[in-house]
């Protein structure tokens, strides 16, 4: 793969037969380090007096934190993290499912990537021809 991001043929007829496509080593370890360390960041800077929980099984939010995510940073909890007496079970570290939905918007190291060469290069490839950032989701794989 070019480094500007762009796709070879092979790539591209891979993503055309299975609708997806694997790209190893698409982010340097640099770029990598600056986001995980600024999730570091964001996750230490936040308050989790208040909660929203993330579930795969119930899709219904219908709470105003989830809805009002579009525009902001955003955290979600994992469905278990709570005990029964409403604290955490765990440190918020290990207890986040993710974070979102305008990382791209408001967070300029998310930005970056998000607005980088390497993506627009390989969205072209794609041929789209004028796509737009609707949300950015950084998903925590926690140990359990």
């Amino acid at each position: 793969m070019a480094s500007s991001g762009n796709l070879t043929a092979e790539q591209l007829d891979f993503f055309n037969v299975n609708g997806c496509l694997i790209l190893e080593s698409f982010s340097s370890k640099e770029e990598i380090r600056k986001m995980r360390d600024r999730m570091a960041e964001l996750l230490d800077g936040f308050d989790d007096s208040f909660s929203s929980i993330f579930s795969t099984k119930n899709q219904q939010h219908t709470d105003d934190y989830f809805f009002e995510s579009a525009e902001k940073i955003s955290f979600f909890f994992e469905e278990n993290a709570f005990g029964e007496d409403g604290h955490l079970k765990q440190p918020k570290e290990l207890s986040i499912n993710k974070v979102g939905h305008a990382l791209h918007e408001i967070d300029p190291v998310f930005k970056e990537f998000s607005f980088s060469d390497k993506i627009s290069g390989m969205l072209c490839s794609l041929d789209y021809k004028r796509p737009v950032v609707i949300q950015s989701m950084y998903i925590f794989k926690v140990p359990s």
